[in-house]
């Protein structure tokens, strides 16, 4: 053998020998273990892209009965999985009977016996609407003492001889690798041998030997788990901590306003009181429904002194007049009985003129007794018909039969909710998006549930000297009279444009030390907190422009939680 090719052979085992134990000791699996955190029970972990377990037990000891406790998630929304069916075996001993009990919403209690202490991997298969799964939970630990010091998380010693058998292995593997390359003598064979040994040792998870009188992690930042919380499983059950993965979306810039709601063109009617006088009669109650021109009230006028002298004296010439008409009617009608009498030697033009001025007297009588009855009739009983104006229901009121009322009183207010306006307060920066052919929502300032489409009707005409804001009209269909005049509201514009961003829901930010944030679940039961950089806010989204990365689940519900256990851990 050639000493440049013999040389290379033993570099290439010392290499080998260097790098293989670090590729035994630097091995991880993606599902998460026990954080250590918990001191009164052991905790293992199982997931898969549908559903998250987390196992809680205590110390168990093989041939006793075993209670194990396990909470099942749905792995996006971290919401409880509900009467599901769950069967359960252990892989290192198939005969073993598991019992599962529901405890609540998402908790179940599992029942067996263990018959030897050792590690055992419990394979849950689990049935549910939202679909079929089998996970696997490792490090079921059997004979396993609970460690009650504070300061030691991991023994080193245990650890520690195990590197060094993996050592020896390691270095007797290197040397029959070396025994091949020599046989072969072949270069290629040699570097071959070199890059696979780098391969294998690449690690993915360090171990780490915690111990104590000693700081760990920062010193400042009020928590001494840095950017981490540790949450348990029940206690986000208790407070319904939901999450949601984040995706890049179509995102629609909007802006929002505030605005009152308004009568529209002949929405509301008023009845107003032409004259003073007194009410004699009210048709209608409150809340009722009218149409335009029904009567709801009558007024009988007030006669002033002035008006009731004219009134006498009219009646007096009326009088006169009748009196003298009376007489003139007599007078003619014995003419013209005298003539008929005579009509066979009286001329007949006499007679017919006698009969025509008999007629015209009565005529004369007939018209003055009806001016006289109805200037009576207006001198005693003036009264006048309120009407609605439009077709709506009454508002409130307080009016009576015998209610004196004066010339220009409001009496009542007819009110039609079918169609209503929105006048909004716009400032400068959101006109852009304040433009016909963009969808406007309504959404009530005290209740998120009253929301309506409407639709812009009018631009801006004049400025608010107070706060220069414009004045935007709107038209909102309103049949049920769900909105009421005087309410307010806010006014969503979305733009019809849309582009892909990532969006997150306003419920999942939250303040801290002055900066935006978000936590994201690293764990079952961990959560980390991030600063972001926020953009845009349309009102139910805000958009982040750094700081989060897609397929990240962030905390959506129970933010406030998260936040005072992570300040207060």
């Amino acid at each position: 053998m050639k000493p440049t090719l013999r040389f290379t052979h033993f570099f290439c085992l010392a290499i080998f020998i260097l790098l293989l134990p670090l590729s035994i000791f630097a091995h991880g699996d993606e599902v998460p273990t026990d954080l250590g955190v918990a001191k009164d029970h052991f905790t293992a972990y199982g997931q898969s892209d549908r559903y998250e377990l987390t196992c809680y037990y205590p110390e168990l000891k093989a041939g006793q009965p075993a209670h194990l406790t396990f909470f099942v998630a749905d792995y996006k929304t971290n919401r409880p999985i509900d009467k599901a069916e769950l069967k359960i075996s252990a892989m290192e001993d198939a005969k073993m009977v598991f019992e599962v009990k529901i405890l609540s919403p998402g908790v179940y209690e599992l029942h067996s016996t263990f018959k030897g202490n050792k590690i055992y991997t419990l394979n849950v298969q689990i049935n549910h609407p939202n679909g079929a799964d089998l996970i696997g939970v490792q490090g079921i630990a059997v004979g396993k003492k609970l460690n009650t010091g504070a300061d030691v998380a991991i023994s080193p010693t245990n650890q520690a001889a195990g590197h060094w058998l993996w050592l020896a292995g390691g270095i007797l593997l290197g040397g029959l690798g070396m025994w091949v390359v020599s046989r072969r003598r072949s270069r290629v064979l040699t570097i071959l041998f070199l890059l696979a040994s780098a391969w294998f040792s690449t690690p993915n998870l360090n171990p780490v030997f915690a111990h104590g009188d000693e700081d760990h992690g920062p010193a400042a930042g009020g928590t001494s788990y840095g950017k981490t919380v540790y949450a348990p499983k029940e206690t986000q059950f208790l407070f319904e901590i939901s999450t949601q993965s984040i995706e890049k979306d179509d995102y629609q810039s909007a802006a929002t306003v505030f605005g009152t709601v308004i009568p529209s063109s002949g929405g509301m009617g008023t009845v107003v009181v032409p004259q003073s006088g007194r009410i004699t009669r009210v048709n209608v109650q409150v809340g009722q429904s009218v149409r335009a021109g029904q009567t709801l009230a009558v007024l009988q006028q007030n006669v002033g002194t002035s008006d009731q002298v004219n009134i006498a004296a009219n009646n007096a010439g009326l009088a006169v007049q009748i009196e003298t008409a009376k007489a003139r009617l007599a007078a003619a009608k014995r003419e013209y009985e005298r003539l008929k009498k005579i009509e066979d030697i009286a001329a007949g033009r006499d007679v017919q003129a006698s009969e025509a001025a008999f007629n015209a007297a009565r005529v004369e009588l007939q018209t003055l007794e009806k001016s006289a009855v109805s200037a009576n009739a207006s001198a005693n009983q003036r009264t006048v018909t309120l009407q609605a104006p439009i077709a709506g229901i009454i508002g409130a009121f307080t009016l009576t039969p015998g209610s004196e009322v004066v010339a220009g009183q409001t009496l009542f207010t007819v009110t039609n909710l079918n169609k209503i306006y929105v006048e909004a307060q716009v400032f400068s920066q959101d006109l852009p998006t304040i433009q016909a052919g963009n969808t406007f929502l309504v959404t009530s300032s005290t209740n998120d549930q009253k929301t309506a489409e409407v639709r812009i009707i009018s631009q801006a005409q004049s400025l608010d000297p107070g706060n220069q804001s414009q004045r935007v009209l709107f038209e909102m269909v309103n049949p049920q009279g769900t909105f009421k005049i005087g309410e307010f509201v806010t006014v969503k514009a979305v733009n019809q444009q849309s582009s892909r961003e990532i969006a997150v829901p306003n419920t999942a930010l939250t303040e801290i030390n002055g900066k935006t944030a978000i936590f994201h679940k690293r764990a079952p039961e961990q959560y980390e907190l991030t600063y972001v950089q926020t953009g845009e806010n349309d009102g139910s989204r805000t958009l982040i422009l750094k700081g989060l990365e897609e397929s990240k689940r962030i905390v959506v519900s129970g933010v406030y939680e998260v936040k005072m256990m992570y300040l207060n851990q």
